[in-house]
């Protein structure tokens, strides 16, 4: 198996701001991922003063990063609004197009043998595409109309010129948004070989090899888009996180500060042994000590978060819901005992099951902490 890496973690799951709007209670979307990042704090001015000019620029750099988030998780809807007013969106907006990155990384991983084309899971026999191959690398994904590329587009675009200009999400956001177009153009010449026009049958598999480097190529430039729009995202996270932790600790926020640095630290963990992982293909180096330390605070934040619980009224003036409190706390409580038995156990031959395990308690707190700051 080859060696875990934190590119499905960062881009799914990195620390992204977004920003809390008073004590609304509103439930997430229950169609939202597991692994969607979180999102951080737009106002916790719960005075009647008017914002700063400041905190306003904040704010909409905050929003826009969050929906530059939802284009880079491929999410279906996008939650805003055109030049005209009327609200991008709907169900069925992006189905197809969204789908194309994971498809194409499915196709990929059957395909591709240490970097060389290969058609041992693809061809059954002569002239018979394999079963297996067909549900896994298309399943019911279609061509992408051109409409939809346009809907796409568009959407994006209209990100792009939101207020306040951002250069280098922005940049990142367009090549992203391309390359995923172009892995969706070489995608289609697959379907039409493979699926519509079945042609694989008459000539024995003989255009395999060229069309799969072609959609190798496009995959690679998808990936360098995808780390460049990683890097974007976390660069904004580092740059406005900082306003937002001196805010709430302005406000005396105690509670909210605890969920902000916990969730930090839980990624700061697991980023942490993926990179001794990857150094040393096991964790038997990693500093179990350094570890064992970081892991006492995330237990601590469970302790002051259960005993936070214990002032309602405290709560509500931080916009604190209870109820998704109460989800937090268990999910980092989940992440905190995942902590403890990998630091136990590793080094002993199951570190990768260790870390995919952490890995979805992981993803179980940022859902939790991205309902609780959502707008």
């Amino acid at each position: 198996m080859g060696k875990l890496t934190t590119t499905r973690k960062l881009l799914l799951a990195t620390l992204v701001v977004g920003l809390l709007v008073g004590c609304d209670d509103k439930d997430k979307d229950s169609s939202k991922s597991a692994s969607e990042p979180p999102k951080v704090v737009e106002s916790v001015n719960t005075s009647n003063a008017s914002p700063t000019a400041e905190e306003n620029l904040t704010a909409q750099e905050a929003a826009k990063g969050n929906l530059w988030l939802d284009v880079f998780n491929n999410e279906s809807t996008i939650d805003m609004k055109g030049a005209d007013g009327k609200k991008f969106g709907g169900m069925t907006l992006l189905t197809q197009i969204t789908q194309v990155p994971n498809r194409v990384k499915k196709y990929i991983e059957i395909s591709d043998n240490n970097g060389k084309f290969t058609l041992k899971k693809i061809r059954a026999k002569e002239n018979t595409l394999d079963t297996f191959f067909t549900m896994t690398a298309f399943g019911p994904l279609g061509k992408v109309s051109s409409d939809e590329i346009e809907k796409y587009r568009s959407i994006t675009n209209a990100i792009k010129n939101m207020k306040p200009a951002m250069p280098d999400i922005d940049k990142a956001g367009t090549e992203y948004v391309e390359s995923v177009i172009g892995m969706s153009n070489a995608f289609d010449q697959l379907i039409d070989y493979y699926k519509t026009s079945e042609e694989f049958k008459l000539d024995d598999f003989k255009k395999s090899p060229q069309l799969h480097k072609v959609i190798a190529e496009a995959y690679e430039k998808y990936v360098v888009a995808s780390e460049n729009a990683k890097l974007a995202h976390n660069n904004l996270y580092q740059q406005l996180h900082v306003k937002e932790m001196a805010t709430l600790k302005a406000k005396g926020f105690d509670s909210m500060l605890v969920v902000y640095e916990s969730v930090d630290r839980v990624s700061d963990i697991f980023d942490g042994l993926v990179d001794d992982y990857n150094k040393n293909s096991s964790l038997k180096k990693s500093d179990k000590a350094a570890y064992e330390a970081k892991s006492k605070l995330i237990e601590d934040a469970v302790v002051a978060l259960k005993k936070a619980k214990e002032k309602p009224a405290t709560l509500a003036k931080e916009g604190l819901a209870e109820g998704k409190l109460n989800d937090y706390i268990e999910a980092l409580n989940a992440y905190s005992i995942a902590t403890k038995v990998t630091i136990r156990d590793m080094g002993k031959n199951k570190d990768e099951d260790l870390l995919n395990d952490l890995q979805n308690k992981q993803f179980s707190v940022i859902e939790c902490y991205n309902s609780i700051v959502q707008d």
